[in-house]
């Protein structure tokens, strides 16, 4: 299978994932997985079906049971939030860049220019509706979309997957508006009116949607910036920088976009290889408090909890915590159709099946994506894995012996048959049998992590993961205040929250 607008004639048996994570591409492919990674889809996109049984349902439903989207879905399971690729049209490919023919140049020192296409950047007016905007998502397999206010505005937010669930929860009157002047939208008097709409099955403009809740800075660099600056940025935990070029938005780089394109080309530097092949726990990356979500609670309390702590995605687990799986905000499309709507309150391992089963793995894929990782697995290999399941992070487990399993396994099998339909239980049951086999979940190591990393390489050693983060939950309004952010503010910034 496909994403939308991806190269055509793929073989039916793709290579396995296990097969992909031995270490990074040769040198060989790298133009062409370049030029063919930059017009691929940031995010390939499967049945979008589902939402609950109210008047507000029927104005997404109408975009989200297309059936030419069935079967599109990819491996990724975050923010969420991020886009993978420079968002552009993908009909073209990416120009020549000189370091990829031949040229000795550090990874710090390419230019963004480089990983910029020459091609119109693909951008929304923050006039159209919240099912326009989604549906410039599906059609061009992006998981993120500059929002314009004016043509060419340097200012824009963006609109993603975490926005759709925003928006979905809104529509459930799930969303909790303690004060409606927190909400950075004027003229005021239309909040409430637009939160009525939404309810109401009544259409409601993007604009509206992209500042219900707060988002990390939309920084601009210019083309001549190289990726040292990047990941000084991208390694607090903010998702994505605009590129500029003459005052003119040009593309946008995201988290996970950078990490694959580092991951491609790394035999071309040798800096990496001593990080590359270090083990996770060696490295002292990655957090030890992961957030979960149990089996057995609805996936309602997922898509709540995740809207809550500005995460994108959460960790499933079993009541003995043995990882069970992984539930992103890009899968809330899955439930954004009335026929769908009953998925809301089933259990969140049942879901997992639902997207499972969405992906198609009976079509010479693995049985089961690999979202894990130990302690010990080296940075390379979660690296590959990554890139290799388009994931934004991956859940750290401390593998247990069989002894342990199946005490653990009939506790949740118990929970699963409560909130799931008969003909579900096989699956779940499998799915439970393949999951045990990865352990305990312990910890959690994101792509912020890596660039973070990266960049205390370089010596930025005040760039911390989970600075982005806390600005966010600090935030109580003034999102476009922060949006209009230069670098010198956001370091600023960052220096601020890092003496705190």
């Amino acid at each position: 299978m496909r994403a939308p607008n991806s190269p055509l004639s793929q073989p039916s048996r793709k290579t396995s994932i296990a097969e992909m994570l031995s270490s990074p591409p040769p040198l060989e492919n790298t133009d062409f997985n370049i030029n063919s990674n930059s017009s691929l889809s940031n995010l390939e996109l499967n049945n979008p079906n589902s939402v609950p049984h109210s008047p507000a349902v029927s104005s997404i439903s109408s975009i989200l049971n297309q059936d030419d989207l069935v079967n599109n879905y990819g491996t990724d399971n975050e923010e969420y939030a991020s886009s993978m690729m420079i968002s552009r049209n993908p009909s073209t490919s990416s120009t020549a860049s000189h370091f990829l023919n031949g040229a000795s140049l550090e990874w710090q020192d390419i230019k963004l220019s480089e990983l910029v296409e020459q091609n119109k950047l693909i951008r929304i007016s923050d006039n159209i509706s919240v099912e326009q905007a989604f549906q410039t998502l599906v059609e061009n397999g992006l998981t993120s979309v500059p929002v314009e206010s004016t043509p060419n505005d340097l200012d824009c937010l963006t609109f993603d997957y975490t926005d759709l669930n925003t928006y979905l929860l809104l529509v459930l009157n799930k969303l909790k508006i303690e004060n409606l002047n927190s909400i950075d939208y004027e003229p005021k008097s239309q909040i409430l009116d637009y939160i009525k709409a939404a309810q109401t099955g009544k259409q409601v403009p993007v604009s509206f949607v992209i500042r219900l809740s707060h988002k990390n800075p939309f920084l601009k660099l210019n083309e001549s910036d190289t990726l040292s600056t990047v990941v000084e940025i991208l390694g607090t935990g903010v998702h994505r920088i605009a590129i500029i070029n003459n005052n003119k938005l040009t593309g946008i780089l995201s988290q996970r976009r950078l990490v694959k394109f580092l991951w491609d080309n790394a035999r071309r530097f040798p800096s990496m290889e001593g990080l590359l092949s270090s083990s996770i726990r060696s490295l002292h990356i990655g957090s030890s408090n992961p957030v979960s979500i149990f089996g057995d609670e609805p996936l309602i309390e997922a898509l709540m909890k995740m809207h809550n702590l500005k995460m994108s995605s959460l960790a499933v687990v079993d009541r003995n915590y043995h990882l069970l799986g992984n539930i992103s905000v890009t899968d809330v499309r899955l439930v954004s159709s009335s026929s769908k709507s009953d998925l809301l309150y089933k259990s969140s391992l049942h879901f997992i099946s639902v997207i499972l089963n969405s992906r198609g793995l009976e079509n010479g894929k693995d049985s089961f994506p690999i979202f894990h990782v130990t302690a010990q697995t080296s940075l390379g290999r979660a690296i590959a894995k990554l890139v290799a399941t388009k994931a934004h992070r991956l859940w750290i487990v401390k593998p247990e012996s069989a002894s342990s399993t199946p005490s653990s396994q009939d506790s949740n099998s118990k929970h699963s048959h409560n909130h799931s339909h008969s003909h579900s239980h096989s699956h779940n049951h499998k799915l439970e049998d393949d999951v045990h086999a990865t352990g305990k979940l312990v910890g959690v190591l994101s792509l912020t992590d890596i660039l973070s990393l990266y960049a205390k390489t370089l010596g930025k050693a005040h760039v911390e993961p989970s600075l982005a983060r806390r600005q966010r939950r600090r935030s109580s309004s003034g999102v476009s205040a922060l949006s209009n952010g230069s670098l010198e503010m956001f370091r600023k910034s960052i220096s601020e929250s890092s003496q705190r």
